[in-house]
């Protein structure tokens, strides 16, 4: 386990109404942070009393972070550490620990609006700027003067904490620096070349299933250009491809930026497969009728249906919470939204559709 270098001044937290951390992403905010509050708060013998609330963005982030947590302390989910999201939850009498999502939390807020017995509020991902989330932050600020002893950590994973500093009348700020690993990255035109696949006005008609031919109609009947196509037309023109065969100017010359592009994206994984080491694929697509889609697709494709060969699993926020907590953190093929956040890294490459 990698624990963050927190510095000598860390129980700030434990004195100050206010502090806001910002952090780059995998540095260990999110799982290590509340951690130290609380044997921040069991070494200072207030452990029994300690009753630390930390808010995510969504479902998945709550449900995988705190798992996680649970592992970390050689615990089972419902100890010391627990989560709560919309109609379903697991924490026990010695939970002083509960992840849980923005709108639990101001939930509890309506019938509680003190936070009776809660220590520590711990506000994470607050860059995102969700309604959820700026009403959150006014309702605590109403809150601290008739709470003083309540303590308020907002984390970001942005550089703009002095925003949120000066919401909150100058309060500190800490920033925790972090690792990201090196990325290349490969534009359309690099992919067509690796991988020799050839665009045809034919072949971008995303195959959506017979429920939904209207889908596919819609791609092959469009009779005018939609803002998106006249965009891309525009940059086509005055790009200098001279360096690409005559294969790929051919394709990108016919690219219609209006399709997902499944059998792109099937080909470029097939690649992937056969002539890339082994690890994790994520896709990030525009919606559950996309993501479901090219499932299927993929699912009936000789290689990338084989399960002995590849492991091919959905992540929506729509799906079942049973469904989503089976991410496991080795994997092949996961077809997500292109807003997709558990706050656990994910060690993969990335296809982006949209």
């Amino acid at each position: 386990m990698w624990v963050m270098d927190w510095p000598p001044d860390y129980d700030y937290a434990s004195f100050l109404d206010v502090v806001v951390v910002s952090g780059e992403t995998g540095c260990g905010k999110t799982t290590q942070l509340p951690q130290y509050i609380l044997e921040s708060e069991i070494e200072a013998a207030r452990g029994a009393f300690c009753s630390i609330i930390c808010t995510q963005p969504r479902r998945i982030s709550a449900m995988s972070v705190s798992e996680r947590v649970a592992a970390e302390r050689g615990e089972k989910l419902g100890e010391s550490v627990g989560y709560k999201v919309r109609l379903e939850g697991m924490k026990g009498r010695d939970t002083r620990l509960l992840f849980c999502t923005t709108g639990i939390l101001l939930r509890r807020l309506l019938v509680d609006r003190n936070l009776k017995g809660v220590t520590h509020v711990i506000v994470d991902e607050i860059h995102e700027r969700g309604m959820n989330e700026d009403f959150l932050l006014i309702v605590l600020k109403d809150l601290l003067p008739r709470r003083p002893e309540l303590r308020l950590i907002l984390m970001s994973a942005t550089l703009n904490a002095e925003l949120f500093s000066s919401y909150f009348g100058g309060a500190p700020s800490i920033h925790i620096p972090g690792f990201t690993y090196p990325v290349r990255t490969h534009f359309l035109e690099n992919i067509l070349e690796m991988t020799g696949y050839r665009l045809t006005p034919y072949n971008q008609i995303d195959d959506y299933g017979q429920e939904k031919v209207w889908k596919m109609q819609k791609q092959a009947l469009r009779k005018r250009k939609s803002q998106i196509a006249s965009s891309v037309e525009d940059a086509l023109e005055v790009a200098n491809f001279d360096a690409y065969s005559p294969r790929t100017q051919d394709s990108l010359s016919c690219w219609n930026p209006d399709s997902i592009g499944f059998n792109l994206i099937e080909h470029a994984l097939c690649h992937i497969v056969k002539k890339e080491r082994p690890g994790a694929v994520l896709v990030f697509m525009t919606g559950w009728d996309d993501i479901n889609s090219l499932k299927d697709q993929l699912q009936a494709h000789p290689l990338l249906g084989d399960p002995s060969r590849v492991l091919l699993l959905a992540c929506h926020g729509s799906m079942a919470s049973s469904e989503q907590v089976i991410l496991p953190f080795t994997l092949h093929f996961v077809l997500a939204l292109s807003f997709i956040n558990i706050s656990t890294p994910i060690h993969a490459t990335f296809l982006n559709s949209c």
